[in-house]
């Protein structure tokens, strides 16, 4: 119980973190200020370093991490309004708009997130908007099913059955019987999301879709300092670990709200 204790404030510290990046850094993370001293490794002043550019590594990073964050926040709202969306037509609706529905997320399944982005920068600048929206629309199919899974499953449970026979009203159902005990599934299924937003975003970042190339994200970042590998492996190390313990402690939380869920 402890440990799921500080793997949730884990990662809420390391989120909130990062969002702080967005608001305040040390140094301004566009401005070339130390150019004379470029490719510098870490000192007191600076303590992740100077880029190629001349700008301070670790303002970069910070502000980087909180541009991942929020925008990967974005797309997994974004995500589970247009899944919820879904799943309530499917459900709830006509039996001929359920089978579209269904027949839908199967196609969609099969769309990589690459390719919807690319399908969108046709119509759309690239931005980070545009990779958001991309990031969002290709988890879709994902939480679709799993809600749909989790759905089903506490709708056909038998204290459910059990309210509904004493009378029970829909609204009575939905807070008293079924969100206490969905709740903790889709938390689980909302960290998962989160987690591959930040991976789908920085993919596509890492690849140039995000328009501006001097845009501070994790995966964007990578990408600028590519090239300076074998000069200043620093520089393309720590974004690669930041992004991983994101990851990984995303993940680790996912798995402990899994595990007490499943008990």
């Amino acid at each position: 119980m402890k440990f799921s204790k500080t793997i949730e404030l884990s990662v809420f510290g390391v989120i909130a973190l990062a969002f702080l990046g967005i608001f305040f850094t040390p140094y301004d993370p566009h401005e070339q200020a130390f150019r004379e001293i470029a490719f510098a490794g870490s000192s007191g002043q600076h303590w992740f370093g100077i880029d190629g550019l001349g700008r301070d590594f670790g303002s970069r990073l910070w502000r980087g991490s909180g541009n991942t964050v929020a925008m990967a926040c974005a797309a997994m709202l974004l995500n589970l309004a247009l899944s919820s969306l879904l799943l309530s037509v499917e459900q709830g609706g006509p039996s001929w708009a359920s089978r579209i529905v269904r027949l839908t997320i199967g196609l969609w399944v099969a769309v990589p997130v690459i390719l919807i982005s690319l399908v969108l920068l046709v119509f759309l600048k690239p931005s980070p908007g545009s990779l958001v929206l991309a990031a969002a629309l290709g988890t879709v199919p994902f939480s679709f099913r799993q809600m749909r899974i989790h759905w089903l499953e506490q709708r056909n449970a038998l204290y459910v059955q059990a309210s509904k026979v004493l009378g029970a009203d829909r609204r009575h159902l939905l807070t008293y019987a079924l969100w206490p005990n969905l709740k903790p599934d889709l938390v689980g299924l909302l960290k998962l999301v989160f987690a591959i937003c930040v991976l789908d975003l920085s993919g596509l970042a890492f690849l140039g879709l995000i328009g501006d190339p001097d845009f501070p994200e994790l995966g964007a970042i990578l990408r600028q300092n590519q090239a300076y590998l074998f000069r200043s492996p620093a520089l393309v190390i720590w974004p690669g670990l930041i992004l991983s313990a994101l990851l990984l402690l995303v993940h680790s939380s996912s798995s402990t709200t899994a595990s007490k869920s499943s008990r």
